[in-house]
Protein backbone atom coordinates (compact mmCIF):
# COMPACT_ATOMS: atom_id res chain seq x y z
CA UNK A 1 0.00 0.00 0.00
CA UNK A 2 0.75 3.63 -0.69
CA UNK A 3 0.98 6.04 1.99
CA UNK A 4 -1.43 9.64 0.68
CA UNK A 5 0.79 12.45 1.29
CA UNK A 6 -0.06 16.44 0.88
CA UNK A 7 2.03 19.50 1.62
CA UNK A 8 1.03 22.68 3.43
CA UNK A 9 2.67 25.54 1.58
CA UNK A 10 3.59 25.63 -1.52
CA UNK A 11 5.63 29.04 -1.93
CA UNK A 12 9.59 28.73 -3.02
CA UNK A 13 10.70 25.96 -0.78
CA UNK A 14 7.36 24.30 -0.94
CA UNK A 15 7.90 23.92 -4.51
CA UNK A 16 10.89 21.92 -3.72
CA UNK A 17 9.01 19.56 -1.41
CA UNK A 18 6.20 18.93 -4.32
CA UNK A 19 9.23 17.97 -6.68
CA UNK A 20 10.60 15.44 -4.12
CA UNK A 21 7.24 14.50 -3.00
CA UNK A 22 6.22 13.79 -6.87
CA UNK A 23 9.72 11.84 -7.72
CA UNK A 24 8.55 10.10 -5.24
CA UNK A 25 5.19 9.26 -6.27
CA UNK A 26 6.80 8.35 -9.62
CA UNK A 27 8.77 5.65 -8.43
CA UNK A 28 5.94 4.08 -6.58
CA UNK A 29 7.13 4.90 -3.37
CA UNK A 30 3.92 6.80 -2.13
CA UNK A 31 0.95 9.07 -3.37
CA UNK A 32 0.93 12.71 -4.03
CA UNK A 33 -2.82 13.57 -3.71
CA UNK A 34 -3.21 17.09 -2.13
CA UNK A 35 -1.52 20.25 -1.34
CA UNK A 36 -2.74 23.68 0.38
CA UNK A 37 -1.98 27.38 0.37
CA UNK A 38 -3.24 30.73 1.48
CA UNK A 39 -2.85 31.73 -2.36
CA UNK A 40 -5.30 31.21 -4.44
CA UNK A 41 -3.26 31.46 -7.71
CA UNK A 42 -0.53 29.49 -6.63
CA UNK A 43 -3.28 26.86 -5.43
CA UNK A 44 -4.12 26.80 -8.57
CA UNK A 45 -1.10 27.30 -10.60
CA UNK A 46 0.55 24.83 -8.02
CA UNK A 47 -1.95 21.51 -7.95
CA UNK A 48 -1.97 22.09 -12.31
CA UNK A 49 1.82 21.26 -12.23
CA UNK A 50 1.58 18.62 -10.11
CA UNK A 51 -1.73 17.01 -11.04
CA UNK A 52 -3.02 17.01 -8.13
CA UNK A 53 -6.05 18.97 -5.69
CA UNK A 54 -5.59 22.14 -4.24
CA UNK A 55 -7.28 23.34 -1.09
CA UNK A 56 -6.92 27.20 0.17
CA UNK A 57 -7.81 25.64 3.47
CA UNK A 58 -5.45 22.86 5.00
CA UNK A 59 -8.19 21.87 7.76
CA UNK A 60 -10.43 21.16 5.02
CA UNK A 61 -7.55 19.50 2.66
CA UNK A 62 -6.84 17.24 6.11
CA UNK A 63 -10.75 16.13 6.64
CA UNK A 64 -11.48 15.44 2.79
CA UNK A 65 -8.16 13.58 1.85
CA UNK A 66 -7.78 10.88 4.33
CA UNK A 67 -3.73 11.63 4.45
CA UNK A 68 -1.26 9.03 5.73
CA UNK A 69 1.24 12.20 6.03
CA UNK A 70 1.57 15.77 5.24
CA UNK A 71 4.72 18.14 4.81
CA UNK A 72 4.32 21.61 6.62
CA UNK A 73 6.53 24.29 4.59
CA UNK A 74 4.88 27.30 6.45
CA UNK A 75 6.55 30.63 7.82
CA UNK A 76 7.81 29.51 11.23
CA UNK A 77 5.59 30.45 13.63
CA UNK A 78 2.74 28.47 12.34
CA UNK A 79 4.09 25.01 12.58
CA UNK A 80 2.66 24.40 15.59
CA UNK A 81 -0.97 25.03 14.94
CA UNK A 82 -0.77 23.16 11.53
CA UNK A 83 1.27 20.17 13.44
CA UNK A 84 -1.05 20.14 16.38
CA UNK A 85 -4.40 19.84 13.60
CA UNK A 86 -2.41 17.38 11.59
CA UNK A 87 -2.08 15.18 14.56
CA UNK A 88 -5.54 14.86 15.30
CA UNK A 89 -5.94 13.03 12.03
CA UNK A 90 -3.47 10.66 12.61
CA UNK A 91 -1.54 11.96 10.18
CA UNK A 92 2.73 11.85 9.96
CA UNK A 93 4.33 15.19 10.08
CA UNK A 94 7.25 16.62 8.40
CA UNK A 95 8.39 19.96 9.45
CA UNK A 96 10.73 22.36 8.53
CA UNK A 97 12.94 23.58 10.86
CA UNK A 98 12.20 25.20 13.70
CA UNK A 99 10.77 22.66 15.64
CA UNK A 100 8.66 25.74 16.49
CA UNK A 101 9.34 29.30 17.38
CA UNK A 102 9.25 28.50 21.37
CA UNK A 103 10.25 25.58 23.09
CA UNK A 104 6.48 25.43 24.85
CA UNK A 105 5.27 25.29 21.56
CA UNK A 106 7.78 22.60 20.16
CA UNK A 107 6.65 20.37 23.70
CA UNK A 108 2.80 20.65 22.59
CA UNK A 109 4.08 19.50 19.27
CA UNK A 110 5.98 16.83 20.55
CA UNK A 111 3.21 15.66 23.37
CA UNK A 112 0.36 15.70 20.19
CA UNK A 113 2.81 13.26 18.10
CA UNK A 114 3.31 11.21 21.14
CA UNK A 115 -0.35 11.05 22.25
CA UNK A 116 -1.67 10.09 18.33
CA UNK A 117 1.48 8.29 17.58
CA UNK A 118 2.39 9.86 14.60
CA UNK A 119 6.27 10.25 13.51
CA UNK A 120 7.42 14.22 14.12
CA UNK A 121 9.92 14.27 11.59
CA UNK A 122 12.00 17.70 11.39
CA UNK A 123 13.81 18.67 8.12
CA UNK A 124 17.10 19.10 9.38
CA UNK A 125 19.06 18.71 5.74
CA UNK A 126 22.24 19.43 7.09
CA UNK A 127 22.84 16.37 8.75
CA UNK A 128 22.52 14.95 5.05
CA UNK A 129 25.01 16.44 3.44
CA UNK A 130 27.74 14.34 2.89
CA UNK A 131 31.09 16.29 4.28
CA UNK A 132 28.92 16.49 7.49
CA UNK A 133 28.10 13.18 7.30
CA UNK A 134 32.30 12.34 6.61
CA UNK A 135 32.56 14.47 9.81
CA UNK A 136 30.38 12.92 11.84
CA UNK A 137 31.64 9.62 11.51
CA UNK A 138 35.27 10.92 11.91
CA UNK A 139 34.38 11.98 15.27
CA UNK A 140 32.24 9.06 16.57
CA UNK A 141 35.41 6.86 15.16
CA UNK A 142 37.96 8.90 17.26
CA UNK A 143 39.85 10.64 14.43
CA UNK A 144 39.69 14.22 16.34
CA UNK A 145 40.39 12.93 19.69
CA UNK A 146 38.16 15.01 22.11
CA UNK A 147 36.52 17.84 20.58
CA UNK A 148 37.65 21.04 21.90
CA UNK A 149 36.36 23.97 19.83
CA UNK A 150 35.04 25.26 16.47
CA UNK A 151 33.09 27.66 14.41
CA UNK A 152 30.33 27.42 11.87
CA UNK A 153 28.45 30.59 10.32
CA UNK A 154 25.78 30.75 8.00
CA UNK A 155 24.27 33.78 5.96
CA UNK A 156 21.64 35.32 3.22
CA UNK A 157 21.96 37.59 0.68
CA UNK A 158 19.57 40.71 1.82
CA UNK A 159 17.48 40.06 -0.61
CA UNK A 160 15.88 37.03 1.37
CA UNK A 161 14.62 39.24 3.98
CA UNK A 162 13.77 42.52 2.01
CA UNK A 163 12.58 40.59 -0.84
CA UNK A 164 11.62 36.67 -0.71
CA UNK A 165 10.01 36.93 2.57
CA UNK A 166 9.46 40.49 3.12
CA UNK A 167 6.22 39.82 4.60
CA UNK A 168 7.08 37.57 7.82
CA UNK A 169 10.73 38.24 8.41
CA UNK A 170 9.80 40.39 11.26
CA UNK A 171 8.28 37.16 13.12
CA UNK A 172 11.85 35.61 12.25
CA UNK A 173 15.54 36.55 12.87
CA UNK A 174 18.88 35.11 11.24
CA UNK A 175 19.27 32.64 13.73
CA UNK A 176 15.90 31.49 13.95
CA UNK A 177 15.76 30.94 9.82
CA UNK A 178 19.72 30.50 9.11
CA UNK A 179 21.28 29.88 12.67
CA UNK A 180 19.17 27.17 13.51
CA UNK A 181 20.93 24.68 11.14
CA UNK A 182 24.27 24.91 12.46
CA UNK A 183 22.51 24.99 16.08
CA UNK A 184 21.23 21.46 15.48
CA UNK A 185 24.38 20.64 12.96
CA UNK A 186 26.35 21.06 16.04
CA UNK A 187 24.12 19.12 18.60
CA UNK A 188 23.98 16.56 16.23
CA UNK A 189 27.91 16.02 15.44
CA UNK A 190 29.13 16.11 19.24
CA UNK A 191 26.02 14.19 20.74
CA UNK A 192 26.38 16.18 23.60
CA UNK A 193 23.98 18.95 24.82
CA UNK A 194 24.14 22.73 25.26
CA UNK A 195 24.88 23.98 28.80
CA UNK A 196 25.39 28.33 28.34
CA UNK A 197 25.63 30.77 25.81
CA UNK A 198 25.71 33.87 25.40
CA UNK A 199 25.06 36.51 22.35
CA UNK A 200 24.68 39.80 20.41
CA UNK A 201 23.67 40.82 17.86
CA UNK A 202 23.03 43.77 15.60
CA UNK A 203 19.30 45.80 14.59
CA UNK A 204 20.55 47.98 11.69
CA UNK A 205 19.53 47.85 8.35
CA UNK A 206 16.56 46.06 7.93
CA UNK A 207 14.92 48.28 10.49
CA UNK A 208 15.90 51.08 8.68
CA UNK A 209 14.02 49.50 5.09
CA UNK A 210 11.12 48.94 7.45
CA UNK A 211 11.56 45.53 8.51
CA UNK A 212 11.69 45.29 12.45
CA UNK A 213 14.14 42.17 13.11
CA UNK A 214 18.22 41.62 13.35
CA UNK A 215 20.66 42.10 10.71
CA UNK A 216 22.94 39.39 12.34
CA UNK A 217 22.89 37.27 15.36
CA UNK A 218 26.51 36.33 17.16
CA UNK A 219 26.59 32.67 19.66
CA UNK A 220 28.83 31.47 21.57
CA UNK A 221 27.73 27.84 23.25
CA UNK A 222 29.25 25.69 25.82
CA UNK A 223 28.54 22.15 25.68
CA UNK A 224 28.33 19.14 28.74
CA UNK A 225 31.38 17.77 26.91
CA UNK A 226 33.15 20.46 27.29
CA UNK A 227 33.33 21.46 23.88
CA UNK A 228 33.15 25.40 22.75
CA UNK A 229 31.75 26.55 19.76
CA UNK A 230 30.70 29.77 18.01
CA UNK A 231 28.11 30.22 15.34
CA UNK A 232 27.66 33.76 13.31
CA UNK A 233 24.26 34.17 11.63
CA UNK A 234 23.35 37.01 9.21
CA UNK A 235 21.05 37.70 5.99
CA UNK A 236 22.66 41.33 4.77
CA UNK A 237 25.37 39.94 2.91
CA UNK A 238 25.14 42.21 -0.49
CA UNK A 239 22.91 41.04 -3.27
CA UNK A 240 26.45 41.35 -5.37
CA UNK A 241 27.40 38.04 -3.50
CA UNK A 242 27.86 35.30 -6.26
CA UNK A 243 25.52 32.72 -4.02
CA UNK A 244 22.31 33.07 -2.31
CA UNK A 245 24.07 31.81 1.03
CA UNK A 246 27.35 31.44 2.44
CA UNK A 247 28.01 28.72 4.90
CA UNK A 248 30.78 26.53 6.73
CA UNK A 249 31.75 24.74 10.13
CA UNK A 250 35.27 24.32 11.06
CA UNK A 251 36.05 21.09 14.24
CA UNK A 252 39.04 21.15 16.28
CA UNK A 253 39.53 18.17 18.76
CA UNK A 254 42.46 17.16 20.28
CA UNK A 255 43.81 15.19 17.82
CA UNK A 256 42.78 16.66 14.70
CA UNK A 257 40.45 19.14 12.82
CA UNK A 258 38.32 19.62 9.90
CA UNK A 259 36.62 22.43 7.93
CA UNK A 260 33.98 21.95 5.31
CA UNK A 261 33.27 25.09 3.25
CA UNK A 262 29.37 23.84 3.16
CA UNK A 263 29.04 26.16 0.03
CA UNK A 264 31.78 26.79 -2.40
CA UNK A 265 32.25 23.07 -3.45
CA UNK A 266 34.54 24.37 -6.66
CA UNK A 267 31.61 25.02 -8.75
CA UNK A 268 32.07 28.66 -10.31
CA UNK A 269 30.00 29.79 -13.52
CA UNK A 270 29.68 33.17 -15.37
CA UNK A 271 27.10 33.72 -17.98
CA UNK A 272 26.54 36.50 -20.13
CA UNK A 273 23.08 37.00 -19.45
CA UNK A 274 23.92 37.16 -15.46
CA UNK A 275 25.35 40.35 -13.90
CA UNK A 276 28.02 38.44 -11.61
CA UNK A 277 29.58 35.46 -11.71
CA UNK A 278 27.58 32.64 -9.79
CA UNK A 279 29.05 29.81 -7.16
CA UNK A 280 26.51 27.30 -7.28
CA UNK A 281 26.25 23.95 -5.16
CA UNK A 282 24.39 20.98 -6.98
CA UNK A 283 25.22 18.87 -4.06
CA UNK A 284 22.91 20.57 -2.27
CA UNK A 285 20.00 20.57 -4.84
CA UNK A 286 20.02 19.62 -8.74
CA UNK A 287 17.41 18.75 -10.69
CA UNK A 288 18.44 16.09 -13.17
CA UNK A 289 16.33 14.05 -16.26
CA UNK A 290 15.60 10.30 -16.07
CA UNK A 291 14.19 8.81 -18.30
CA UNK A 292 11.19 7.31 -17.91
CA UNK A 293 10.45 9.67 -14.69
CA UNK A 294 11.12 12.67 -15.98
CA UNK A 295 13.08 15.38 -13.43
CA UNK A 296 14.69 13.59 -10.50
CA UNK A 297 15.44 15.73 -7.86
CA UNK A 298 18.90 15.28 -6.31
CA UNK A 299 21.31 16.70 -3.43
CA UNK A 300 21.15 16.55 0.34
CA UNK A 301 17.99 19.15 0.48
CA UNK A 302 16.14 16.85 -1.58
CA UNK A 303 17.53 13.18 0.34
CA UNK A 304 15.99 14.90 3.23
CA UNK A 305 12.71 14.93 1.80
CA UNK A 306 13.17 11.75 0.25
CA UNK A 307 14.32 9.92 3.10
CA UNK A 308 10.81 10.70 4.71
CA UNK A 309 8.85 9.27 1.61
CA UNK A 310 10.66 5.86 2.48
CA UNK A 311 9.80 6.21 6.43
CA UNK A 312 6.50 6.91 5.82
CA UNK A 313 6.24 3.92 3.35
CA UNK A 314 7.38 1.72 5.74
CA UNK A 315 5.23 2.75 8.29
CA UNK A 316 1.85 2.00 5.84
CA UNK A 317 3.21 -1.40 5.45
CA UNK A 318 3.56 -2.21 8.96
CA UNK A 319 6.81 -1.00 10.66
CA UNK A 320 5.79 0.20 14.09
CA UNK A 321 7.27 3.98 15.09
CA UNK A 322 9.23 2.71 17.78
CA UNK A 323 11.00 0.75 15.62
CA UNK A 324 11.84 3.72 13.99
CA UNK A 325 13.56 5.26 17.23
CA UNK A 326 16.76 7.49 16.25
CA UNK A 327 16.23 7.42 12.57
CA UNK A 328 15.53 10.63 12.04
CA UNK A 329 15.33 14.03 13.07
CA UNK A 330 12.83 13.86 15.64
CA UNK A 331 10.94 16.34 17.52
CA UNK A 332 12.52 15.56 21.03
CA UNK A 333 15.93 16.01 19.48
CA UNK A 334 15.06 19.24 17.48
CA UNK A 335 13.62 20.58 20.64
CA UNK A 336 17.36 21.06 21.47
CA UNK A 337 17.98 23.59 18.70
CA UNK A 338 14.89 25.53 19.56
CA UNK A 339 15.66 26.53 23.27
CA UNK A 340 18.79 27.20 22.12
CA UNK A 341 17.73 29.50 20.04
CA UNK A 342 15.91 30.51 22.10
CA UNK A 343 18.41 31.62 24.75
CA UNK A 344 20.49 33.48 22.05
CA UNK A 345 18.03 35.75 22.13
CA UNK A 346 17.09 35.68 25.86
CA UNK A 347 21.09 36.47 26.07
CA UNK A 348 20.31 39.24 22.74
CA UNK A 349 17.90 40.73 25.19
CA UNK A 350 19.68 40.23 28.53
CA UNK A 351 22.77 40.71 28.06
CA UNK A 352 23.89 37.86 30.34
CA UNK A 353 25.17 34.52 30.12
CA UNK A 354 22.16 32.17 29.67
CA UNK A 355 21.83 28.51 31.07
CA UNK A 356 20.16 26.14 29.01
Amino acid sequence: MKARVGVIGAGIYGTKILKAFSFAAKMGDIELVALADLKEEVVDQQAKAFAIKGYLDYKEMLRKENLDAVAIVTPDFLHREITLEAAKYGVHVLVQKPLDTSSDGGRDMIRAARENNIMLFVDFHKRFDPAHMQLKNDIKNGKLGKIQYGYAYMEDKIVVPSVWFKNWAQHSSPAWFLGIHFYDLIYWLLESKPKKVYATANKDKLAGMGIDTYDSIQAKFEFENGAQFSMDSSWIIPDGFPSIVNQGIRVIGSDGMTEVDSQDRGVLSAFEDEAASIVSNPYAALEVERPFYGIAPQGYTFESMLYFTKLIGLLKNGMKLEQLEGAYPCGEEALVSTQMCEAVHQSVKSGQIIQL
